[in-house]
C-alpha cells in the first residue's frame, strides 16, 4: 500500500470529523445523537489505524499458526538506558500437516525472552545454512499440544512464551484457543513432504 493511499483515507475521515462537527454544532439533533455519532467517528478512526498499520506490512502480535515454515528473523535486545523493551520478529509461511504452504508469508513480533532469543537464533543459523525450520506454536498447557507431533518433528526444546523452557520435549497441536495466551513456540527441522503412493504397478504377460 502506497503513502497516497494512507494519507487519502486519513485525509477522508478528517473531512468526515470535520463535518460531523459542524453538524453537531448548527444542528438541532438532541444531545445524545450527537454524543453517539462523535463516538462512532473516532471509533471508525482507530479501527482505520489499525486496519492500516497491518495493511502496511508492520509485524503483526495476533496469535500465530499452529504450523509454519520459518523463512527468517529478527532479534532486538532491550536497550536499559532507554529503558526499551526487546523484540523478536519472525517471518513465516502457514503450512499444513503435510508441511504444504497454505498462506502468504507474514511478520509476526513475539514477546522478547532470552530463552526465546536463544532458539530463534539457532533456528535463524539452520536457516543459514541451508536448512529448513518448522515452527510450531500451541497453547500453554494444552494437552493435545503433545498428542499430533511426530517423532521427526520433536525438537531439542520448547520455549515457553512466558519465559519457561521445557528441554526435549517438542510442543504441535491446534494453536492458541484462549485469547490472551502466549503460547508455547517450538523449532524443529522440517520433516519432508510426504510423496502419494505409487501404487503395485502390474505388468502384463
Amino acid at each position: 500500500m502506497n503513502t497516497l493511499v494512507i494519507t487519502g483515507s486519513i485525509a477522508l475521515f478528517l473531512l468526515l470529523a470535520l463535518l460531523l462537527l459542524s453538524l453537531n454544532l448548527f444542528s438541532l439533533w438532541r444531545w445524545w445523537v450527537k454524543a453517539l455519532m462523535i463516538v462512532v467517528t473516532l471509533g471508525s478512526v482507530i479501527v482505520l489505524y489499525f486496519t492500516m498499520t497491518g495493511l502496511i506490512g508492520w509485524a503483526s502480535t495476533d496469535r500465530m499458526p499452529a504450523r509454519f515454515s520459518l523463512l527468517s528473523t529478527r532479534i532486538v535486545e532491550p536497550d536499559k538506558l532507554k529503558g526499551l523493551p526487546g523484540h523478536i520478529y519472525l517471518w513465516i509461511e502457514e503450512v499444513d500437516d503435510q508441511q504444504v504452504v497454505i498462506a502468504p508469508p507474514r511478520a509476526f513480533e513475539v514477546p522478547y525472552e532470552v530463552e526465546t532469543a536463544s532458539d530463534v537464533a539457532t533456528a535463524q543459523q539452520q536457516i543459514e545454512g541451508g536448512g529448513k525450520v518448522l515452527g510450531q506454536f500451541a497453547a500453554t498447557g494444552s494437552e493435545e499440544a503433545a498428542k499430533d507431533v511426530a517423532p521427526q518433528e520433536k525438537g531439542a526444546g520448547a520455549v515457553d512464551m512466558q519465559g519457561a523452557a521445557t528441554q526435549g520435549q517438542g510442543q504441535g497441536g491446534e494453536g492458541l484457543e484462549n485469547v490472551g495466551d502466549p503460547g508455547t513456540l517450538t523449532f524443529s527441522e522440517m520433516p519432508p513432504v510426504p510423496l502419494p503412493d505409487k501404487g503395485v504397478v502390474q505388468v502384463g504377460q
